[in-house]
């Protein structure tokens, strides 16, 4: 379809010199942006050449402790690690595999890092405050969305019935409305019953493909289902996609919806972060979510 055919190209003249992305051209290379764009033009079987030297840029950024900042120049917050070892995943058919150090590393940083837990407060919280994922920041609480990307690295990595990766779980699980969907963490504070996000609620639900069909699941299907109609930031609509194709539902209109964005998307500057989320959002079958039992990557030792 020509509009993927556009942000391709409009992806790939966005990286940097060094072969990263940055949220925006010619800004610092970021994780999260670099790893998107190495996952998306993989999925859409672009040259290797064309997006491995996004890999080695965040292999660049890579700390000692195994950590990834998020941005260039920047010793933390690491929470980008799990995307980074998404994206290093995509080398691992090759031999020998050339980012196995930085995986296992990755992954390392992974276990090692927890969120916080805090003395239960249910007049406060709905939510089980003692279960742990991972923070935004190191040394501070547990959130949504850095747990997902966490988990979905640990699945894809092999490690799905680790002790890290079941509580992650169940904190995803813990953390949904129960008529649909997820925010950033936090169902209800004090009296307040907060509202959920579609992007937040497309990335738990990737995370969480293939786990046992809970019974949040089928409201967070028909959440994005209804909200996505109305709906056409790429942000949003990108990984509200991936989350329903995660678990088979993709909509009929999703290709629709998708070059509409994508045209609305194209008279603006390039976002790198948010033309990746839309191409991966079209590629079928879900890229982020077909080797989350194990794959090709065997770890060492």
């Amino acid at each position: 379809m020509s509009w993927q055919r556009t942000l391709i190209d409009r992806l790939l003249a966005a990286a940097n010199d060094g072969g990263g992305w940055g949220y925006r051209p010619q800004s610092p290379t970021g994780a999260e942006p670099t790893a998107i764009a190495c996952l998306a033009l993989h999925a859409h079987a672009v040259e290797p050449d064309r997006w491995d030297r996004g890999l080695a840029s965040l292999a660049t950024l890579q700390r000692p402790d195994g950590g990834v900042p998020a941005v260039a120049g920047m010793a933390s917050p690491c929470w980008p690690t799990g995307l980074a070892v998404m994206a290093w995943m995509l080398a691992c058919s090759r031999s020998p595999q050339p980012y196995e150090n930085q995986i296992d590393r990755g992954v390392e940083w992974l276990l090692a890092t927890a969120g916080r837990r805090i003395s239960p407060r249910p007049d406060i919280l709905a939510h089980d405050q003692t279960l742990q994922g991972w923070p935004w920041v190191e040394g501070t609480y547990s959130w949504v969305e850095p747990t997902a990307y966490a988990t979905l690295a640990l699945r894809t990595t092999g490690r799905a019935a680790h002790a890290r990766t079941r509580e992650a779980v169940k904190l995803l699980w813990n953390r949904a409305f129960s008529d649909g969907g997820w925010n950033y963490g936090n169902v209800r504070v004090f009296e307040n019953t907060l509202c959920p996000f579609p992007a937040t609620t497309g990335v738990a639900l990737t995370a969480l493909a293939g786990e046992p069909r809970e019974a949040c699941v089928a409201p967070a299907v028909d959440y994005l289902n209804s909200t996505l109609r109305h709906i056409r930031s790429p942000v949003s609509l990108g990984w509200g996609l991936l989350g329903l194709a995660s678990w088979q539902e993709r909509p009929e209109e999703a290709d629709t919806w998708l070059a509409q964005c994508a045209t609305a998307s194209s008279v603006q500057a390039p976002g790198p972060l948010e033309d990746g989320l839309l191409l991966l959002a079209a590629a079928i079958p879900g890229p982020l979510t077909s080797g989350v039992k194990g794959g090709s990557y065997e770890r060492r030792g």
